[in-house]
């Protein structure tokens, strides 16, 4: 959960310093993009998560020509992954070891 929300902190972070690059009022975008003030706002400091669609708004209203611009460059989750539960499934062992890995690499990409 806490890795989730680093992500969205990033994410506002790009979103704020690429505002205040073109010299935009957190009003002036909100309005364009159809939000509150206060929730791009809550954007910007990480508190609030944002829906894809937003981003895609966000990108647009700050002449992104991709909204590459706006997410990290990179990000890894921790590796303190809790275990998978499959009590109850009918997977075996090897099964099991197979979705577990799974899990693991793609919180990695």
């Amino acid at each position: 959960m806490d890795d989730d929300m680093e992500l969205y902190r990033q994410l506002g972070q790009n979103v704020a310093r690429l505002r205040n690059d073109r010299g935009r009022t957190q009003a002036e975008v909100a309005a364009q993009i159809g939000l509150t003030r206060a929730s791009l706002a809550n954007m910007e400091t990480g508190r609030q998560k944002v829906l894809m669609h937003n981003v895609f708004r966000l990108a647009n209203a700050l002449g992104c020509a991709s909204i590459l611009e706006l997410v990290p460059a990179s990000f890894e989750f921790s590796d303190d992954v809790q275990p998978i539960t499959t009590h109850g499934s009918p997977l075996s062992e090897q099964q099991h070891a197979l979705v577990q890995r799974f899990v693991q690499s793609a919180g990695k990409r």
